[in-house]
């Protein structure tokens, strides 16, 4: 089996490194937001360029967190892309927020030409997702949120790395929150996050957040909070894993050309927008039917993965729209997700262009 994600593999590369920072969390017993969770944050204020780094237990905490840090408060709409992981929309209900729906464009992302549609609709944030490995359009974001006083959260679970006309994602936004897990730039076997942002007081109010209000017994107890204290062991696997972050994007990314190049005028593929600079996370194909698709290789050994299957704004729990998302509907039902982890083989990949190009075309 050609699998999506090669954990075996990547844990041949790792272990060794998590083995031993294991042995010395455990030698000197202290299990959590120990030298390893301060390790990992000040590399992300390195390479974000920002003032602080927070680490916590998922990406979607982050997303939540993050709202209540910057006091938008339950009830307030925060806009969001209509096609995303589930966990953009959920983080922001969760805040107790209404969520306001964007159509995402031809990329995948949130379709920031439409956000001036939302100018009169009481809008106090925007969390924009870049998808499938690409940056959302900052410049566009930035101007809606700049020019009618709206908090702009960069959800950079997806686009971490990737570049936004030459600028790493982590640079962009008023906050970012980021993720790790076995498929993301920097894997961890689980899920872990983080919030990046240059603002002192929403700092402060993060770290009290992610350990339920208090984030020292020293300090008082300031707001309810949520149990997302960082575990060193996580951590750990986060600095195992950045050891070959280099040469695994280059792999990826590596990976992607040779596909682009064998399915140039033969299969349909997601296209990059021009100002982003792929990270290589997800190269994805558009088909008539992902579903189909999907079972049909899986019987010639090769994992894919349907990413993503709601439109939000078709949920029964979510507020109704009147609008129509026809861009969102199309990735719903088409866009497949084909493996291109670092550790394949060339011919593993060859074996995923032939077989694409047999059902496919």
């Amino acid at each position: 089996m050609i699998r999506h994600s090669n954990f075996a593999r990547r844990w041949l590369e790792v272990k060794d490194d998590i083995i031993a920072g294991l042995h010395e969390i455990h030698s000197n017993e202290k299990v959590v937001n120990g030298v390893f969770t301060q390790q990992v944050e000040e590399k992300l204020k390195q390479v974000s360029q920002r003032k602080y780094a927070v680490l916590c237990r998922s990406g979607s905490q982050a997303i939540t967190m993050s709202l209540i840090a910057h006091r938008i408060k339950p009830g307030d709409r925060v806009v969001v892309p209509n096609y995303s992981c589930v966990a953009v929309l959920s983080s922001v209900m969760v805040a107790g927020c209404e969520p306001v729906f964007c159509e995402v464009n031809r990329y995948g992302s949130l379709d920031a030409d439409l956000l001036t549609n939302f100018t009169k609709h009481n809008i106090k944030a925007v969390l924009a997702s870049g998808l499938y490995g690409d940056v959302h359009d900052h410049n566009s974001v930035k101007s809606f949120c700049d020019q009618n006083d709206v908090l702009y959260i960069n959800d950079a679970a997806q686009s971490q790395f990737a570049l936004y006309n030459g600028i790493n994602s982590l640079e962009l936004g008023d906050t970012v929150c980021m993720s790790f897990a076995d498929n993301k730039s920097i894997p961890v076997a689980g899920t872990f996050g983080a919030m990046l942002t240059n603002n002192e007081t929403v700092y402060h109010r993060m770290r009290h957040l992610r350990k339920n209000g208090k984030a020292t017994r020293e300090e008082q107890f300031t707001m309810p909070g949520y149990s997302s204290h960082p575990d060193e062991q996580f951590a750990v696997s986060i600095l195992a894993s950045w050891k070959h972050f280099e040469k695994w994007q280059r792999r990826k990314i590596e990976i992607g050309a040779m596909y682009d190049d064998a399915f140039a005028g033969k299969v349909n593929t997601r296209p990059s927008p021009p100002y982003s600079t792929w990270n290589g996370h997800k190269y994805a194909i558009m088909v008539k039917d992902k579903f189909k698709t999907h079972s049909e290789l899986l019987t010639q050994g090769i994992e894919t993965e349907k990413h993503y299957v709601d439109s939000f704004s078709s949920l029964d729990f979510t507020p109704a729209s009147n609008n129509i998302f026809p861009m969102s509907e199309a990735f719903v039902q088409q866009s497949l997700t084909l493996p291109n982890n670092p550790h394949m083989t060339d011919q593993e990949v060859k074996k995923v262009i032939e077989q694409i190009l047999f059902t496919c075309t």
